[in-house]
């Protein structure tokens, strides 16, 4: 099998009563056998639809022991099959039924075995190889989890493959209720990135500054009680064409939420063309729904994404104004129009409900686009060719960044801590290797220790930041 690019992506470790979500990436040049699980949809190709036959794997260090292997056994089981906020009821209910992930063999959870590695070591390629050395001749599987000691040499708290089919977990991550970390790493092998929010200038959808996460997903740091985005369930098709409006002229487009139930008819998002070199803009409707995926939603919004070349794996939320979860109503307020002057859009949308919202598009003259509603008739939901979205392509070295700790900010009055921003241009060995372990696929882990930040690489070697993201109050609600 040829290497590919690999991304390293982080799961927080948690202090008791919060959760603390980094998602940063890291470059790294790993070889591992694997067999990825799934890539997103083609664009010739119908919605993803898998039948995962999974297997966790519960390890020993040769010096260091799970604080509990029976209690990691059973959380395992829970977190990833049985319970009603599993990796399994979470993929089900965003797909449409079309994921299915069940126990490879019994309940699915082997193990403890004892390896010989270290706790001083995250050599995650080894891990992975001694974990598959342990599992029973012929057993057939299509993904591998492992779960390991708590270790402060690793820097992420959860880590999996891009499009391939490992993860690998401390044990922390996957004890209890709380199963985020299970549900972003496994979003990952699925092809997901991260999802990122940028801060747009007046009148711009381009040359935007970074803003953190997007926070409407669990790949953008929105834990496990919020839906996927429109812009992934578009990615694997798991959003029908009969939902989706593509405008090409000025119309008012009803949004009903898109998390509501399948019983609830209308469109669930906008997919239109932003400039010629082959970017989309995705418009969402988000609201809390009871008994849905979309539980969390602080509340209603209208929500805004730039697909850079039509990679919907990899969306970026576009804000006129930092996040504000008292004030928070999407990317924008529907009195002011987010605009971009360049190509002629203008967004604005009339007073939100439980049902919907009607979101004005003006794609003629932005500057004349007003709060008031266009009188051009709604668009057809007509079936739309969708651009297949493509693995990321990031180098294959990975700079080692000098360990710094995050500031902790004072509380932002809503329950929250804010953390601060970290950026890191010096380089040491002493940070341990995100491993020798993916097979070519980028490698995405989900929460850093603080102690431990992870560089976050944007493409460029040697340079990187480590994004840092709110630490909320844990809300321990099933769906």
């Amino acid at each position: 099998m040829t290497s590919n690019d690999l991304q390293a992506v982080a799961t927080t470790r948690r202090p008791p009563r919060r959760r603390l979500i980094a998602l940063g990436a890291a470059i790294a040049a790993v070889v591992l056998t694997a067999v990825p699980l799934a890539v997103p949809a083609s664009a010739d190709s119908g919605p993803l639809s898998i039948v995962d036959h999974h297997v966790v794997v519960l390890v020993n260090f040769s010096d260091k022991t799970l604080s509990n292997a029976a209690t990691s056994h059973a959380d395992a089981v829970q977190q990833l099959f049985k319970a009603p906020d599993s990796v399994a009821a979470y993929y089900a209910a965003n797909s449409g039924g079309r994921v299915s992930v069940v126990p490879a063999q019994g309940d699915g959870v082997f193990g403890p075995f004892t390896i010989d590695v270290p706790s001083s070591s995250c050599d995650t390629g080894k891990i992975a190889d001694l974990a598959r050395q342990n599992l029973p001749a012929g057993l057939s599987y299509d993904h591998l989890s492992i779960v390991i000691p708590g270790t402060g040499a690793c820097s992420w708290w959860g880590l999996g493959q891009v499009g391939g089919s490992v993860t690998w977990f401390q044990e922390g991550a996957v004890s209890g209720g709380e199963t985020t970390a299970a549900v972003h790493e496994f979003g990952h092998n699925l092809g997901y990135d991260h999802e990122m929010r940028q801060l747009c200038p007046l009148g711009k959808f381009t040359g935007c500054a970074n803003d953190g996460n997007s926070h409407v997903t669990p790949m953008g740091g929105g834990g496990d009680h919020k839906g996927l985005s429109a812009p992934e369930l578009i990615a694997m098709k798991w959003l029908p064409p009969t939902e989706i409006a593509t405008p090409k002229a000025t119309a008012t487009v009803h949004l009903t939420p898109l998390h509501a139930a399948t019983s609830a008819a209308g469109t669930r998002a906008i997919d239109m063309p932003l400039g010629t070199a082959g970017d989309r803009l995705v418009i969402e409707y988000r609201a809390p729904i009871a008994n849905s995926v979309d539980t969390d939603v602080e509340n209603p919004g209208v929500f805004v994404f730039r697909i850079d070349g039509g990679h919907y794996t990899g969306a970026t939320e576009l804000r006129n104004t930092t996040e504000d979860k008292n004030k928070m109503v999407g990317s924008f307020t529907g009195t002011t129009p987010i605009t971009d002057l360049a190509d002629h859009i203008a967004i604005t949308y009339s007073a939100m409900t439980g049902d919907g919202v009607d979101v004005h598009l003006e794609l003629n003259d932005p500057s004349t686009a007003t709060s008031t509603a266009p009188t051009s008739p709604s668009p057809s939901h007509s079936a739309t060719h969708t651009p297949s979205p493509s693995h990321s392509t990031h180098t294959t070295s990975k700079p080692s960044a000098t360990p710094h700790s995050s500031p902790r900010s004072s509380s932002s009055g809503d329950g929250t801590d804010d953390l601060g921003v970290t950026s890191s241009p010096s380089h040491t060995a002493s940070e341990p290797p995100v491993s020798a372990a993916a097979a070519g696929k980028p490698l995405a882990h989900t929460g850093a220790n603080i102690l431990f930040p992870v560089l976050a690489a944007t493409g460029v070697i040697g340079l990187g930041t480590l994004f840092i993201l709110r630490a909320r109050r844990l809300k321990h609600r099933r769906h």
